[in-house]
């Protein structure tokens, strides 16, 4: 299915005609606009792995943020990360991390995950630490992360109630965080 994803992207440049993303919305249930985003961020992940080429990357990626999509936001993100630009990888992170981390489906009452977002605020909790030394900030996008259910944010989260950086001492919480990050460890075995 990837594959045939991958080339359907690139044949008609990320932006699927109406008519297709309609069908695959009916059968599958994922909203619309969420597929158009995977197509332009598939196109910008062709270029920069592919051609190496950040700029059409970019471009691709500007795209899909028009139509919302917080993996072009975490694309964006890493790409000024790559750049050095810190500020700009912040900004982009932020409003990643604060898209939705899951979708409802548009033919059921399921929730689908909202691919990226808990990177996002993993990412953006690490930017706070590394490049700001903002440690409230960065206990926020860690505990955002953590309760998408990320492992590195639930550990993280752990660490810094035990330790009292960027929020109060609280043992009781620090255990609650390892434990969670313990049995999500678990489930991945």
């Amino acid at each position: 299915m990837e594959r045939e994803y991958g080339y359907l992207s690139f044949q008609y440049d990320g932006l699927f005609p109406k008519e297709t993303l309609e069908n695959c919305c009916r059968r599958i249930g994922i909203p619309m606009d969420y597929l158009l985003n995977r197509g332009l961020c598939e196109i910008a992940l062709f270029h920069l792995k592919q051609k190496q080429d950040v700029k059409m990357a970019k471009k691709y990626y500007r795209k899909a943020i028009r139509f919302n999509s917080a993996e072009a936001l975490f694309g964006m993100s890493l790409l000024y990360c790559e750049e050095k630009d810190i500020e700009k990888a912040i900004k982009y992170g932020e409003k990643s991390a604060l898209e939705p981390p899951m979708i409802k489906l548009t033919n059921q009452d399921k929730l689908f995950p909202n691919y990226r977002v808990q990177e996002a605020q993993y990412q953006t909790g690490h930017l706070y630490a590394k490049f700001k030394k903002d440690f409230t900030k960065c206990f926020c996008y860690y505990l955002l992360s953590a309760e998408s259910g990320n492992i590195r944010g639930n550990y993280l989260i752990s660490c810094m109630y035990k330790k009292g950086v960027g929020c109060e001492k609280n043992e009781e919480f620090s255990r609650k965080y390892l434990l969670k990050a313990t049995s999500l460890v678990k489930c991945k075995c």
